[in-house]
């Protein structure tokens, strides 16, 4: 099966500066806490990097309060079309869509919230 070309050419990104709460963030199995500073060198180098092939990089201030805020990515889910905001389990990250919500909203025309209540239904099909 020959292997397809990515449909998709981005030309833009988001990211949050890393705060110092970062290493207290949510993992699935403990090694430790990171270094911070090793941390923030490797995230200015991804920036570096998304600049370097062309894209207009978005940098979103420090969230202190919300240690993995850094993970944009989780927030909402992001389209051509628009952003569909999303809301975290997690204690400890629920505020990060209303945070991320501003800058949504001056890329997008469309960004779509779900209703306050709402949550995932899981059926099963014999």
């Amino acid at each position: 099966m020959p292997i397809s070309k990515s449909c998709y050419q981005f030309n833009s990104a988001i990211v949050r500066t890393p705060s110092a709460s970062v290493v207290r963030g949510l993992r699935g199995k403990d090694h430790g806490d990171p270094d911070f500073h090793e941390l923030k060198a490797e995230h200015e180098a991804y920036i570096t990097a998304l600049e370097a092939v062309g894209m207009e990089v978005k940098v979103l201030p420090e969230l202190e309060a919300f240690p993995d805020s850094i993970f944009v990515e989780d927030p909402a889910l992001v389209f051509t079309e628009g952003a569909v905001l999303l809301r975290s389990g997690a204690t400890s990250r629920q505020g990060e869509t209303q945070a991320i919500s501003p800058a949504l909203r001056d890329v997008f025309d469309t960004v779509l919230e779900l209703p306050q209540f709402c949550h995932a239904v899981v059926a099963t099909y014999w």
